[in-house]
């Protein structure tokens, strides 16, 4: 006997029925793929079913599959001018022009405008637009009855509406019958196909049985009130697509104080997240890489087989408050490192602080708390003295690229094989660098993330340590003017983009500079630090780069880059190095 039931039902119909349960995920679709399920609906193809549970008889149904078909027919029916723009450009565009020729060049409508009047059932928004047309004597033609606006405005919804008629698409439904205890995992094969589940998503399905109880420290409140806050937004996000959050109640939450395996390990990132924000992005996918991350070391699980943490949970219920206080204090001596190494005032629209993460990953990050979990006193001191150098250092050598998983085992205390004892050679370290100069630095014009974070390493390590104020706004600077040089360089042989071309200047100068040097400029004299510090290139250098240029010659420019970038890296390295 089949564990489902088969029946269709329009959206009115199923519209107070549904609920989400928690371990949905976010809506996901793009645009496009909206407007082809839209389409398949007006030709009548078949476009796929709902997948529900209900617990009890007359109960509400959980959604387990099918929220993006859902959502978006929703999205349709609420915003049907929106989509018929879209879905039938041609048509709109005539309607759009014929509407504005009834009226005088003030009170033209735009598209937006237009697509709201003729989206409006009720016609209010009609009523009152052509009322203020004719207190405002805006027709072209005084003569023009209200009335004939409003029936071209009415054909041109009927037109819109007969594209689709919503509310008569019954909507297949397969109806789950079999275990509650199930449910999550009939949910993860459905999605086997289609739009991709993470790994982290079908966590979120898979550990929903698995709880712990939080005590009552101070980390466990804090992780407590993330889990809320993480409900809360769910079930906002939820209500915007005529959904309720199945299955969540935020006092019932703080009454019981307990949370599952995958609320742990997003909550864990959150956790990470506020205290090391200087290496941990503020974005879903970042915090789930993080948090479960934290997770597989604490309970030394390895990073490939994170599938077998609730094998553990006994084990995690027991050391949840120490895991949560180390992290706390290895997020504390990381965020002293690199928030010194990799920060500036670059934030676009003058916004403050940024930090320059490109050459960061989150096994990388990972891996530091890995080092740190289990060593002594002394082995802390060493391995925090160490990682600045081997964050530049394995940025050059590629290391945590490919299988990080497998690279970040290797730092559990178990496996005992890497924990960042050793200094990297400092003769090594300068030949990476320079090899990355030359094969990987060539970019014609721009700055790659990677030149700007080495770039901010090096001006933070050197020149702006004490010269500028932090709260001044700073750009990137091409040291050699890319507009200037690009006046005798149509073919971009000069490789602008180096790193020896970069450095900082505050953004009022960046502006009023342009094509100039910084000798050129009006208010040289408060730079001379700067150009000493950072071996900003001599005036000597310009003029005989300029003249280059003028004759064609291209070697001479690029050659001073070249040597501007070799002194920048061997500086970063000696100072890392140096510590």
């Amino acid at each position: 006997m089949s564990d489902y039931d088969i029946s269709t039902s329009n959206i009115a119909a199923l519209k107070s029925k549904l609920v989400l349960p928690k371990f949905q995920r976010s809506l996901v679709w793009n645009e496009n793929k909206k407007m082809d399920l839209i389409k398949s609906l007006h030709r009548g193809f078949p476009f796929g079913t709902l997948l529900t549970y209900q617990k009890f008889p007359n109960g509400p149904q959980s959604l387990l599959d099918g929220q993006q078909r859902w959502s978006t027919i929703n999205d349709y029916k609420e915003n049907i001018g929106i989509y018929w723009s879209k879905l039938k450009p041609e048509e709109f565009e005539a309607y759009y022009l014929k509407i504005n020729k009834f009226l005088k060049e003030d009170a033209k409508l735009t598209k937006e405008q237009f697509i709201n009047l003729v989206a409006d059932r009720e016609k209010t928004k009609v009523f009152k637009w052509l009322e203020g047309v004719r207190l405002k004597d805006n027709f072209v033609n005084k003569n023009q009855s209200e009335s004939e606006i409003n029936e071209f405005l009415s054909n041109v919804y009927k037109e819109m509406s007969e594209y689709l008629n919503i509310d008569n698409i019954q909507i297949p439904i397969i109806k789950y019958t079999g275990d509650e205890g199930n449910k999550a995992l009939v949910f993860e094969n459905l999605n086997k196909g289609g739009v991709p589940l993470t790994k982290f998503e079908i966590y979120a399905a898979a550990w929903v049985g698995d709880e712990i109880k939080l005590g009552h420290s101070k980390f466990e409140d804090e992780i407590l009130e993330d889990v809320k806050k993480y409900y809360v937004n769910k079930q906002r996000e939820a209500e915007e697509q005529d959904f309720s959050l199945d299955d969540f109640s935020e006092d019932e939450l703080t009454k019981t104080r307990t949370i599952n395996l995958y609320e742990v390990g997003f909550s864990i990132g959150m956790f990470a997240q506020s205290r090391i924000g200087s290496l941990v992005q503020d974005k879903t996918s970042n915090i789930n890489e993080i948090g479960f991350g934290l997770l597989g070391i604490s309970l030394d699980t390895d990073p490939r087989k994170l599938e077998n943490i609730p094998k553990k949970i006994v084990d995690l219920q027991q050391k949840f408050p120490e895991i949560l206080q180390k992290i706390d204090r290895f997020s504390e001596k990381l965020s002293s490192i690199f928030e010194k190494l990799i920060k500036q005032n670059t934030k676009k629209n003058n916004e403050g602080q940024d930090y320059h993460r490109k050459l960061n990953s989150s096994y990388k990050t990972l891996s530091y708390f890995a080092a740190l979990w289990e060593a002594t006193d002394i082995e802390q001191k060493a391995i925090i003295k160490n990682i600045p150098a081997h964050y530049v250092y394995d940025s050059l050598i590629g290391y945590w690229s490919g299988t990080g998983d497998s690279k970040l085992y290797e730092f559990y205390p178990s496996q005992g094989k890497k924990k960042y004892l050793a200094m990297p050679k400092k003769d090594a370290f300068r030949n990476h660098f320079h090899e990355w100069i030359i094969n990987d630095n060539t970019q014609k014009e721009k700055f790659t993330g990677e030149v700007k974070s080495f770039s901010t390493i090096h001006a933070n390590l050197t020149y702006l340590s004490d010269t500028i104020d932090f709260s001044e706004p700073l750009e990137f600077e091409h040291i050699f003017p890319r507009k200037r040089v690009q006046q005798s360089d149509p073919t971009n042989e000069v490789v602008l983009g180096r790193l020896g071309n970069a450095m900082y200047l505050p953004k009022s100068t960046n502006g009023k500079k342009k094509t100039k040097t910084l000798y050129e400029y009006d208010e040289t004299s408060k730079f001379d630090k700067i150009i000493k510090d950072s071996h900003y290139p001599s005036k000597k250098d310009f003029e005989k780069a300029f003249a280059g240029l003028d004759k064609g010659d291209f070697d001479t420019i690029n050659d001073l880059i070249l040597k501007r970038a070799d002194i920048v890296a061997t500086e970063i390295v000696d100072k890392l190095v140096s510590n």
